[in-house]
């Protein structure tokens, strides 16, 4: 697989997709905080709490065992796909499981970027030895369970107020796809 894929999305605009470096750190950060709170608030717990730590993150991340793909248009970064080894790939008996985090600007949703990110990440995770992904998406969420149901994931379970922002709690989906 070539590291950069390019496309046109369905406006008509030109998309790459290529692994991040750390000079992506600030625009990964306002893709993330783009949205509101619930959508994006998993994977800001996770990195993008800012550049520094951000820069850090990518700069010292096995790139071997994990993916951070960008969705970039015009030279801004639109969109990130996070796929991170289970465990860290500290357990053996996960090693196999890449868990996925996708994020893009709301002006972004609905245009067949997250779907190329999504075969992106499947090609890569395949050319990895990976077996199987995995997804965590709140309920609420309706365009990501469209958008990893779309891509042959499928329900593996609800853990039911599994996160609690602010005063709301929310439901997880728990979804995974096996790659064979």
């Amino acid at each position: 697989m070539d590291e950069i894929c390019k496309f046109l999305a369905k406006n008509g605009e030109e998309v790459t997709l290529r692994p991040v470096i750390s000079d992506d750190a600030t625009q990964i950060i306002n893709a993330l905080r783009s949205a509101s709170q619930e959508r994006s608030y998993v994977l800001m717990e996770q990195y993008g709490k800012d550049v520094e730590s951000e820069r850090h993150y990518i700069s010292r991340m096995d790139h071997r065992n994990n993916l951070l793909l960008g969705a970039v248009v015009s030279g801004a970064v639109v969109g990130c796909l996070a796929a991170l080894q289970a465990d860290e790939g500290r357990r053996e008996e996960t090693a196999h499981i890449l868990q996925i985090g996708l994020h893009l600007k709301q002006t972004y949703r609905g245009l067949g970027i997250g779907s190329q990110m999504l075969q992106y990440a499947m090609t890569w995770a395949k050319e990895h030895g990976f077996k199987k992904l995995e997804a965590s998406i709140f309920t609420t969420n309706k365009r990501s369970l469209n958008l990893f149901s779309n891509a042959d994931f499928t329900d593996e379970g609800i853990r039911r107020k599994r996160f609690r922002i602010g005063s709301d709690y929310f439901d997880e989906v728990c979804m995974g796809r096996l790659l064979e």
